[in-house]
């Protein structure tokens, strides 16, 4: 990817001086970097500013809307936490020029979206280790929760739109439902549909129609990518 800049200019966009200036450096380390080392990518940074992620957006969105239900906050929250939303803010930010890449760092547009999701996260989790929660949760929500409100302030969208949106973000095939079952009589049927994404069951919904059951399956999905994630 050429020569990357230097990260005292980072620092300058980030709005955070580092006393341990090889946190950041680390922070913006790929592992296909050769000299990177056992330990010297951003892959445990990232491990741990994912949770750092977390806890600060959802302690925000309560914030926020103190009216929402929960499952409506985590709809909202899987929304700021996917792939596609970091990588946004990553763009914004300019990481992908401060990033330490070796020749084999795949260049495609999906690499590069990846890459700069994931520094966003190593960066929470190194200013976390510089200068613990409060530095870092002031970061997550100055460059990424507070513009994801913004951008989404709105009412949420319906589930099957919602899981499509994370599907798009995260790379992943779009959802696609399949009809499993269907009973009852005729003027009041019972549909039972199921979810896939990428060939993989991850919702099954029932409704009294087609609609309602696939709306369903949407919402038990995103229920399950909570879970999981």
């Amino acid at each position: 990817m050429g020569a990357c800049r230097p990260i005292t200019d980072l620092q300058e966009l980030l709005g955070y001086r580092f006393d341990d200036q090889e946190l950041l450096r680390r922070a913006l380390t790929h592992s296909s970097l050769e000299d990177s080392g056992t330990g010297g990518d951003y892959e445990r940074l990232e491990f741990l500013g994912d949770a750092v992620l977390e806890l600060v957006t959802r302690e925000g969105l309560l914030e926020r809307f103190p009216a929402e239900s929960e499952g409506d906050l985590t709809r909202r929250k899987i929304k700021i936490v996917q792939k596609g939303n970091l990588a946004l803010h990553g763009r914004r930010l300019g990481l992908i020029s401060f990033a330490r890449t070796g020749k084999s760092f795949d260049r495609s547009v999906g690499g590069a979206e990846s890459l700069a999701a994931d520094i966003i996260e190593a960066i929470a989790g190194a200013i976390y280790l510089d200068s613990g929660l409060s530095a870092a949760a002031e970061f997550v929500k100055r460059e990424v929760l507070l513009p994801s409100i913004e951008d989404d302030k709105g009412p949420l969208a319906d589930s099957r739109s919602e899981l499509q949106e994370y599907c798009q973000g995260e790379g992943l095939p779009l959802p696609v439902y399949s009809l499993i079952d269907r009973k009852g009589k005729d003027h009041s049927p019972i549909f039972t549909i199921a979810v896939l994404v990428d060939g993989h069951e991850i919702g099954r919904g029932h409704g009294s129609s087609r609609r309602a059951a696939r709306e369903a399956a949407a919402w038990k999905a995103l229920a399950t990518i909570e879970r999981t994630e």
